[in-house]
């Protein structure tokens, strides 16, 4: 993946404290950084594949989905797209000196009968081969142009103007990941606050930055309060932030919640410590789980905490040099299914236009709008998603078998019930019968989002995000 660009960084270093205090960097590399953003949670997890403390939750539930049998997908696409997570800023990436995720472009299917004269009449488009509402499979491929896929022009339409940032400059970028555009007014604002008078005790150091060191601040973005101290220095700088204040459930926005939904499932509580051993779910739950992995980075630290969570995340989040193409954080069409919508997740529906030739051996045309010129040589169809209230029919109820069940880990690792030993899991705890409890618990959006954001920052997800649900004694079965 690594492609050999490097970067340059001018580093001000406190030698006395041993610590970055800021670095000057170019227009390139804020780019790739803000890009972060807007990674797929489950790409991340891969990417930190060597980062054996962090996304522990993250990588289980990939290994969980690989190690899957197709049969228990409700389609062999959900497999592939849950495993290779698309980010609806795919294609904005694919413009950066530095791409940190290289995705495949995105398909578009349709009827076959879509442009014949025997057409049934829909005009809906799907990501993936799916049926049709005649019956037919949609395989017939259609080729859409990236730019047309895009909801904004990147860059104002200037390459020179960056592709995540809105403005021509250099950046400086402080120890905790506040980015502003450099200016003399600026660095000597940022050093007054910072306790700092002068410069003799500061040094200059010119570095090198490419993929790995990247992808190893990518990771201190979860662990460390000065990434860039952790990463230029080697020096450890975890969060001062308690492991309570981390786990604190946030207020939940306004139009946010969906108190029509829940999931009920059934944990088993260790008695000694209150630890979740497993729980058994249906396949509603395993939906909103995986949903996890398809979250970009901003939109899953917004959720879990309105990006306080990481307090580095939400500089990024915050930085007012931002551009517009980066600032809109929503799901593609695809990964919304009725079976994880606890979160109303935001989520764009793109509608476009296709010329249709009269001449059987012209090519169609796809654009986001047809000069209506162009009328005479064939017919002008709008396209539009394959959506029914709000669901895309391309995942009706969700990513897998309806009516399967299955078994959770406290570190998310999910199995297929129908595929594992209830003999052997009971073995696996390591505990006596009697040393252990059964409730039975409903999940709504509050508790879903309390193990998005235990899954975060432990690999107690269950525990850490149901412990609240755990205080009352289980009702006994007469």
């Amino acid at each position: 993946m690594a492609n050999g660009v490097k970067f340059s960084l001018k580093l001000l270093i406190d030698e006395k404290k041993n610590k970055v205090v800021l670095a000057e960097a170019n227009q390139d590399f804020v780019d790739v950084l803000l890009s972060l953003l807007t990674l797929p949670m489950g790409r991340i997890a891969g990417l930190l594949k060597d980062h054996k403390t962090v996304l522990d939750c993250y990588r289980n539930l990939n290994q969980s989905v690989s190690e899957m049998d197709i049969r228990h997908f409700e389609s062999d696409d959900f497999k592939s797209m849950l495993l290779y997570p698309k980010s609806s800023k795919d294609i904005h990436r694919k413009k950066l000196k530095l791409n940190m995720c290289h995705t495949q472009p995105t398909e578009f299917f349709v009827c076959p009968s879509f442009s014949g004269s025997a057409s049934c009449g829909s005009r809906a488009y799907s990501n993936f081969r799916t049926i049709c509402t005649c019956g037919a499979l949609m395989d017939a491929q259609i080729y859409v142009p990236e730019e047309e896929q895009v909801e904004k022009e990147i860059g104002g339409g200037d390459i020179a103007d960056g592709v995540f940032i809105n403005c021509r400059s250099s950046f400086i970028v402080t120890d905790d990941l506040k980015v502003t555009p450099n200016s003399i007014c600026v660095l000597t604002s940022v050093l007054k606050d910072l306790g700092y008078t002068g410069y003799s005790d500061l040094q200059e150091t010119l570095i090198d930055v490419g993929f790995e060191e990247v992808v190893t601040l990518l990771g201190c973005l979860f662990t460390s309060e000065a990434p860039l101290t952790s990463v230029f220095l080697r020096k450890t700088c975890m969060s001062s932030k308690s492991m309570h204040e981390m786990l604190s459930p946030p207020a939940l926005k306004n139009g946010n919640a969906n108190p029509g939904r829940a999931c009920s499932v059934k944990v088993f509580v260790r008695k000694l410590d209150k630890k979740i051993l497993y729980a058994e779910c249906n396949e509603d739950f395993i939906d909103s789980l995986l949903t996890f992995l398809v979250h970009p980075l901003e939109m899953a630290c917004s959720l879990s905490n309105d990006n306080t969570i990481f307090g580095c995340v939400g500089n990024l989040c915050r930085s007012q040099c931002r551009g517009a193409a980066t600032t809109s954080c929503y799901l593609p069409d695809f990964y919304i299914c009725s079976n994880n919508n606890l979160i109303n997740y935001a989520h764009h529906s793109t509608t476009y236009e296709c010329l249709i030739p009269h001449k059987a051996y012209s090519s169609r045309k796809v654009a986001r709008y047809i000069d209506r010129s162009l009328s005479s040589s064939g017919n002008i169809v709008s396209m539009y998603p394959k959506l029914m209230s709000g669901t895309s029919l391309n995942c009706p109820h969700g990513f897998m078998m309806r009516k399967t069940k299955f078994v959770v880990s406290d570190d998310l690792t999910i199995i297929p019930m129908n595929s594992s030993s209830t003999i052997s899991l009971l073995k696996k705890m390591k505990v006596d019968i009697n040393d252990f409890e059964e409730y039975q618990i409903s999940i709504s959006k509050a508790e879903l989002i309390s193990i998005l954001r235990a899954s975060l920052i432990s690999s107690s997800a269950l525990t850490n995000g149901l412990s609240s649900l755990l205080v009352k004694k289980p009702k006994k079965e007469t």
